[in-house]
């Protein structure tokens, strides 16, 4: 579930074609995570994922993907997430994710700014249910080159 929480905002890569005017091809991202507050973990588990080196992912976004637009990251997710918000507007990206899974749900909010090359995030992730946690992160991203 940690992995998904600071990979998230990479699904925003191929969902945001249909509205952003980004380019298709290879997309590097770095996250940071800022914070992470978990209050029914072992004492030490925040910090530990708080001290974590930033996560770096790469991602293909093909021109197929980017006609499709969101459906793509929908579809993917096998029905347990859905853009509640999404708004893309003037270089700015406010988006509003929320998905559902056995132990929990969850809502990803990220809001920041972007070109047709690259991005720059900051995100909210909060998680209800078994383990709740709140964890903030930076992303930044950018596009590095064709698939």
């Amino acid at each position: 579930m940690h992995r998904f929480l600071a990979a998230a905002p990479l699904l925003l890569l191929p969902a945001a074609s249909g509205t952003l005017p980004i380019q298709p091809g290879k997309w590097q991202t770095t996250v940071t995570i800022l914070d992470v507050q978990m209050p029914s973990a072992p004492p030490g588990v925040s910090a530990g994922i708080r001290g974590q080196p930033p996560q770096v992912a790469t991602a293909c976004v093909t021109p197929q993907q980017a006609a499709a637009g969101p459906r793509t990251v929908l579809q993917a997710s096998r029905g347990k997430c859905q853009y509640t918000h999404f708004s893309a507007i003037g270089g700015r990206l406010n988006a509003v994710m929320t998905c559902g899974f056995a132990s929990g749900a969850m809502t990803v909010t990220s809001n920041g700014t972007y070109t047709a090359t690259s991005l720059d995030l900051n995100g909210t992730s909060v998680m209800s249910g078994k383990m709740r946690m709140t964890m903030r992160t930076h992303t930044i991203g950018r596009r590095i080159g064709g698939c």
